[in-house]
């Protein structure tokens, strides 16, 4: 059985991209550019680790990010930030919340 890696991304050529890299490593994806759809697929389909965008509409992936690591369920699931716009500071200032990504 694969692993199973959840891409919450917003651009749909670069989510088509990764989740083509991943899945041609052996890993099965799910991607939806929704931050509420990707909160309910974190906890309805149990990916191991979870790649989100930081630029979502309706709800920014930094907010999504601390509903994850707030979720008792979720919480210990690796989850990388990924970003077209923030900074470096962006992200330092990030690091700096108890409830954060882990990269």
């Amino acid at each position: 059985m694969s692993k199973k890696i959840l891409l919450i991304e917003n651009d749909a050529a670069l989510a088509e991209r990764l989740a083509g890299a991943l899945e041609g490593a052996g890993l099965e994806t799910r991607v939806t550019g929704d931050g509420k759809e990707g909160l309910d697929l974190a906890r309805d389909w149990a990916p191991e680790a979870i790649v989100l965008c930081v630029e979502l509409p309706g709800m920014s992936g930094y907010l999504v990010c601390q509903k994850l690591k707030k979720d008792e369920a979720l919480k210990t699931l690796p989850l990388v930030l990924t970003s077209a716009e923030a900074t470096e500071e962006t992200f330092e200032k990030h690091r700096t919340l108890k409830a954060r990504a882990d990269e």
